[in-house]
């Protein structure tokens, strides 16, 4: 229903004036007209247009002048949509334009079919905008990134780093990768010592020989190339936090000195006959179960328990998929803030598409899909649209899950039928989280027969 729709045309140049406003109302729209900048902002408060063609260079006030005066007076809820025309091809001015808040820029003479597409997509971002459930209050200050969430699971964590303060108990961090693990660990920082420096090192990014004078540091003199004294990250941290990211591809060499350091609270720089005293923290982090790979032989278990002292599990994203309107709008802010875009709202159904998807990447992968379509949003509002990409993704790796249950239930080597149901059961229990009630439920047999199943298996839940 064009008729409901209200568009002020501003422009000095009567001819084009009347040849728009002609064409618009053939359209079905409802057309008012201003010749400068001054009438056009009282026309603006006067009939409350939905949509304002505006002409750049004007006597008495110019379109950019008007622009500014808008922003000044009107909240953005309020604000028309605003189209910028130029009979000139100046660049600088429709880069200001779009900062000011433009929805496009057009230069003159526009084709009129040019004219109605562009009428017709900004007037559907007003539909939209009907339709949105979610809206993005400006915030002018400054965007803090932190963990997210009122999940019981997610309270739980809040609890746990609420009792932290005051002692500097080692601290194990597990979850699946892209759940937030980094995050959990700023937070513990910040909740017990934010003056003091918080130092984050990748263990699988050191080189296996490197780790040691990475951490514990070296004397001048102690191998060839070694000029002079080097901090290592254990006595920079002081009495801060030390993030071990990926503890697991810590070498196994090593894991004896970093057991002693966390016992001792001391270390010598590689070449030194001097102790240097640890004041710090420790957080380390895992996607892999320790235990499992202490089992194997891979990691020590003794350093493993020393870990092990207070153990956070951050859980996927999918098991707090109640949470995830208050992720989506943290990351929409989040991109405003450090990709300078300017979402404003989302739309329900995006946020119900959004819901429906499985986060394989955990938090991870929804930060980098709501930068993604934030980049990509021509408008101010997300829309179901917005994440189109992700059908694309899906449709290229459609079954990597899917394979994996074919593999469980029918594996290319042939095993006993036993084998297939306890393989096939410790998968299910590992995608409720061993949440025995669904798992039973799933399988289609009982809570006590699956108890039976669990013991006859030896099946246990990862650490």
């Amino acid at each position: 229903m064009k008729n409901k729709w209200k568009i002020l045309i501003v422009d000095d140049d009567l001819s084009i004036l009347r040849s728009y406003q002609k064409y618009l109302e053939s359209e079905g729209y409802t057309v008012f007209t201003a010749d400068d900048g001054r009438t056009g902002y009282i026309a603006i408060e006067k009939e409350h247009p939905d949509l304002v063609l505006l002409d750049i260079n004007m006597p008495v006030k110019t379109g950019l002048e008007l622009l500014e005066d808008l922003n000044r007076t009107f909240n953005k809820k309020d604000m028309p949509l605003i189209v910028m025309l130029t009979a000139f091809g100046d660049l600088d001015a429709a880069v200001k334009a779009m900062n000011l808040g433009a929805y496009e820029f057009l230069t003159k003479p526009v084709p009129l079919e040019k004219l109605r597409s562009t009428v017709e997509c900004a007037l559907e971002t007003l539909t939209l905008k009907e339709r949105v459930a979610y809206f993005i209050e400006p915030d002018s200050t400054p965007f803090k990134d932190t963990i997210i969430g009122r999940d019981p699971l997610m309270i739980d964590i809040y609890k746990t780093i609420g009792t932290l303060k005051g002692n500097k108990a080692t601290i194990l961090v597990t979850g699946e990768s892209g759940t937030g693990k980094e995050m959990v660990a700023k937070a513990i920082h910040e909740n017990t010592v934010p003056e003091e420096p918080f130092i984050a090192i990748n263990c699988a990014a050191v080189p296996e020989n490197l780790i040691e004078s990475e951490l514990m540091g070296y004397v001048k003199g102690a191998f060839t190339g070694a000029t002079a004294n080097r901090e290592g990250k254990l006595e920079a941290v002081k009495g801060g936090t030390l993030v071990l990211d990926e503890i697991s591809e810590m070498p196994y060499e090593f894991q004896t000195k970093l057991l002693r350091v966390i016992q001792e609270k001391d270390f010598y720089p590689i070449g030194a006959t001097e102790k240097k005293r640890f004041n710090g923290r420790i957080v380390a982090l895992t996607n892999k179960n320790l235990k499992e790979l202490v089992e194997k032989g891979k990691f020590r278990e003794d350093l493993f328990y020393r870990l092990n002292v207070i153990t956070i599990s951050v859980p996927p994203l999918r098991e707090h998929l109640n949470d995830l309107e208050m992720l989506i709008l943290h990351f929409i802010k989040k991109a405003n803030f450090m990709m300078n875009t300017s979402i404003q709202s989302i739309t329900k159904e995006a946020v119900d598409y959004l819901r429906s998807h499985t986060w394989p990447g955990n938090i991870r992968e929804l930060e980098n899909t709501i930068q993604r379509a934030s980049i990509k949003a021509k408008d101010k509002v997300l829309t179901r649209d917005s994440f189109s990409f992700l059908v694309a993704e899906k449709k290229e790796a459609p079954s990597a899950k899917q394979n994996i249950v074919e593999e469980l239930v029918m594996p290319e080597k042939l095993m006993p039928l036993r084998d297939v149901e306890r393989n096939y059961i410790e998968y299910v229990l590992k995608q409720t989280n061993w949440h025995k009630g669904k798992t039973a439920e799933l399988l289609g047999i009982t809570r006590p027969t699956l108890d039976k199943r669990i013991e006859e298996f030896g099946l246990r839940k990862d650490v």
